[in-house]
């Protein structure tokens, strides 16, 4: 993808109303076969009701371009037409970055739809997100899906033979850290090094309320509490920072802005931490102006955490996305988001929190110089768009 497609919407650092959302976040079914203990969306119930291709289609045609899309679920590839709702928004909104998370248990489905989407797309820079929680029963109880871990891992490693073929595709691995898992990371990251090659890592704090509270953290009020320490996951992102500056993990270098991209997730843990620790707003929230989300179902809103302030349904409005986007309600709810200083860790927004935030800028530029200077002190000189012919030969896993 051209580093130009990612350019033009710079504007909007400066302008951030006035347009449909740059990150949108679509649940294309809330349906998914794991019962995870920390789901958002609680139900394992069969749910009906779905917006077709048909109406999605309408939607995204009323939609602005956009730079980051995210159709997720449930299990999105439970959708046989994910594939056709991503080429859909990127032939209408031009979406030059898409990202799929995926529990991995439906290996030719996912591997198949990331080939159709990246034959369908050429131009589109595309990750998808296998999620690992736990190693082998851990994860397989974590998430109530026996052999799940086995799938998953298999799914990884197809993508990741995939990846040799396309440059615009990623592979990554995500950790939903909860009380489940915050003192077994390093376990974790060390058997997936070890054992399976992963090369990219990220993690997702627990938000909002999941099915089971046993998996929600809170600072403890007793220090001495058996409780989630949140100390547990900055430490494990220092260990993810230090190995990618030596380039132990390669990270989004693949990707334009690969070496911002990658600062950005220097920062987010860092900002999420401070928020977890004090409980305060930290950096203000783009929810309803750069972010937005949508529900299976067509109910919008300015953030998926925001589930009792929905703007409106898609279907009541004739799928014109806008008209809902700048109703009265989409103004209140805008309002509302900045009166009070609404905060959360949702890493996807925080994306947007920070690359559009002039005065976190420092901060990347400092944390992009950080990164170029351990590449030189370690020898690698990556180009533009990724490794070095020899560095990439040198990360590649057979598998």
């Amino acid at each position: 993808m051209s580093l130009m497609n990612y350019v033009k919407f710079a504007p909007r650092i400066f302008v951030k109303r006035g347009a449909s959302p740059l990150y949108f976040v679509l649940f294309i079914t809330k349906n998914c076969n794991a019962r995870c203990g920390h789901c958002l969306l609680g139900s394992h119930e069969r749910h009906t009701g779905e917006l077709t291709i048909d109406e999605i289609e309408k939607v995204s045609a009323s939609m602005d371009d956009m730079i980051f899309f995210t159709p997720t679920g449930g299990e999105p590839f439970l959708r046989k037409d994910l594939p056709e709702i991503v080429k859909i928004f990127h032939k209408n909104n031009h979406v030059p970055n898409v990202g799929i998370p995926s529990n991995g248990s439906l290996t030719s489905r996912v591997v198949d739809g990331a080939r159709e989407m990246l034959d369908g797309c050429p131009e589109m820079d595309l990750h998808i997100d296998i999620s690992i929680d736990g190693v082998e029963e851990d994860h397989d109880k974590f998430r109530g899906f026996k052999g799940l871990f086995d799938r998953a891992i298999r799914t990884y490693r197809e993508l990741r033979v995939l990846e040799k073929h396309y440059d615009n595709f990623s592979a990554c691995i995500q950790i939903a850290v909860s009380a489940y898992n915050h003192e077994k990371l390093d376990e974790i990251y060390d058997y997936l090094r070890t054992y399976v090659g992963v090369n990219t890592v990220f993690t997702l704090l627990l938000r909002g309320g999941p099915k089971d509270p046993a998996a929600k953290f809170t600072p403890p009020i007793d220090p001495r509490a058996n409780q989630f320490d949140v100390d547990n996951y900055m430490n494990f992102h220092n260990r993810l920072e230090a190995e990618n500056k030596k380039r132990e993990l390669s990270g989004y270098y693949k990707l334009p802005f690969g070496d911002f991209i990658n600062a950005k997730r220097i920062i987010r843990p860092k900002l999420n931490t401070q928020m977890v620790k004090e409980r305060r707003f930290v950096i203000p929230c783009t929810a309803g102006t750069l972010g937005g989300a949508m529900y299976a179902n067509g109910d919008v809103l300015a953030c998926e955490l925001l589930e009792e302030k929905i703007l409106g349904n898609v279907r009541d409005a004739d799928y014109d996305f806008k008209k809902i986007w700048f109703s009265q309600k989409g103004d209140e709810v805008r309002n509302w988001i900045s009166k009070t200083k609404c905060y959360c860790t949702y890493e996807c927004f925080m994306t947007v929190n920070i690359l559009f935030n002039p005065l976190m800028y420092p901060v990347i530029l400092k944390e992009w110089a950080s990164l170029k200077w351990a590449q030189l002190r370690h020898g690698l000189a990556p180009e533009v768009r990724g490794f070095a012919p020899h560095i990439q030969d040198a990360y590649r896993v057979e598998i």
